[in-house]
């Protein structure tokens, strides 16, 4: 794998992980902090084994590849001391928009995400002091969500999700890897309200209290991730209410959280709801050839769905 370098100026300057702080602030993210890049925690590496093991993680086998680098971001890139991990908000799904995941309203955060942090980095080779570092976003081999813990930028909620004090858990998770020996963050050792709402209702009881999701019975996945006709399981969740009405994603378990009631904003514009989203017809897409479907809504995150699987997720609707 690549790694990319960048150099920062030291002399009579703010210390480097403020330099950092910031830029990746002034870019966007909500938080940012610094974890110790070194082997995950046994009890969290062995709980994840114990979810694969189980088959929770459904259709998606790319969660077992590069256990060694999942385990140990320094696999990723030698000679890697510090995991800076940050958050980026998006806004809620407009009113009266029903069926489609809030984060697919905006542009693709993979690629709006991992422009941003590049131009930060290049800003930064106007500086005076060398590493290397490489970029994370969703994509890569490791356990994002446990590095956000670390980082003390947040705590994992029943659903899974990292909640973010203030802002909630409608947030995108991205990682730097460097081989700077950064000072690090406090670990987050905040825990969940306990309010078990997301557990109540979530339509597939994909979730349990220790955070696990079994992705077999969640919309989510089901609508996006799954390729082919649903299994008995998937049908049974589809059938459900929720599953219905449901296109692209799931936010049910999101939307009840208390943490999400009350939150700060500070959402890029890349994320505000794209023209393309608020006149989404169905129907219209479901008619489209795989080429203009690809079109249609290119940079935008229903692009991740492919053609023939829209008209299944329609098929009850």
């Amino acid at each position: 794998m690549k790694s990319e370098s960048f150099t920062l100026e030291s002399a009579d300057t703010p210390p480097v992980c403020d330099i950092i702080r910031s830029a990746l602030l002034d870019a966007g993210a909500i938080t940012v902090g610094f974890a110790e890049a070194a082997p995950v925690a046994a009890a969290e590496w062995e709980a994840f084994e114990r979810w694969l093991a189980a088959g929770k993680h459904a259709g998606m086998e790319y969660m077992r590849n590069y256990p060694e680098i999942r385990r140990d971001p320094r696999q990723l890139l030698p000679g890697a001391r510090t995991v800076i991990s940050m958050a980026f908000q998006y806004p809620q799904a407009p009113a009266g928009h029903t069926g489609i995941a809030s984060y697919a309203f905006g542009r693709d955060y993979h690629k709006v995400i991992r422009k941003k942090l590049k131009k930060v980095l290049s800003e930064l080779e106007k500086s005076d002091i060398s590493a290397n570092y490489r970029i994370c976003i969703d994509s890569a081999p490791i356990l994002e969500r446990y590095w956000a813990v670390q980082a003390g930028i947040g705590h994992r909620g029943r659903n899974g999700a990292i909640i973010v004090p203030g802002y909630g858990s409608f947030v995108f998770l991205a990682e730097i890897v460097t081989d700077l020996e950064l000072p690090y963050s406090t670990p987050s050792t905040q825990k969940c309200l306990g309010c078990n709402l997301c557990i109540k209702k979530c339509p597939g009881r994909a979730l349990n209290v220790n955070s696990e999701l079994n992705c077999s019975r969640c919309i989510s996945y089901l609508t996006i991730e799954h390729r082919g006709d649903w299994d008995d399981t998937g049908r049974e969740v589809m059938a459900s209410p929720h599953g219905r009405s449901t296109i692209f994603g799931c936010d049910l378990c999101l939307s009840l959280c208390p943490h999400n009631r009350r939150t700060e904003t500070k959402v890029l514009s890349e994320f505000s709801p794209a023209q393309e989203m608020l006149t989404f017809d169905p129907a219209a897409a479901a008619a489209l050839t795989p080429e203009e479907f690809k079109q249609r809504f290119a940079g935008l995150p229903l692009s991740r769905l492919h053609p023939e699987d829209l008209p299944r997720n329609l098929r009850l609707s």
